[in-house]
C-alpha cells in the first residue's frame, strides 16, 4: 500500500517538474532595450545617409509641392461650386 502512495507521489512530481521544465523551455524574442537599441541604429544610419538637398532639388521638390497643393485647392474649389449651383 505505501509503495503505491510512493509511485504515485512520485508520478506526480514528475509531471510537476516536467510542467515547470515546459514553462521554462519557452523562447523568448528579443527584450525591449534590444528593440529600441536596433531602432536607434537605424535611425542613425539613415541619418548618416541623409544629405541636405541642393538649391536646384530643393527648388524642384518646392515647385512640386506647391503644384500638387494648388491642385488640391482648384478640385475643393470645384466640388465647392457645383455643390452651390445643385442646392
Amino acid at each position: 500500500m505505501e509503495e503505491a502512495n510512493l509511485q504515485a507521489e512520485q508520478k506526480q512530481e514528475k509531471k510537476v517538474e516536467q510542467k515547470q521544465e515546459e514553462k521554462v523551455e519557452k523562447p523568448k524574442g528579443p527584450n525591449t532595450f534590444d528593440k529600441l537599441k536596433n531602432k536607434l541604429a537605424n535611425y542613425q544610419r539613415v541619418v548618416s545617409v541623409a544629405s541636405k538637398p541642393t538649391k536646384d532639388e530643393f527648388i524642384s521638390s518646392s515647385k512640386i509641392t506647391g503644384f500638387g497643393i494648388a491642385l488640391i485647392g482648384v478640385i475643393g474649389f470645384i466640388i465647392f461650386v457645383i455643390y452651390y449651383l445643385v442646392v
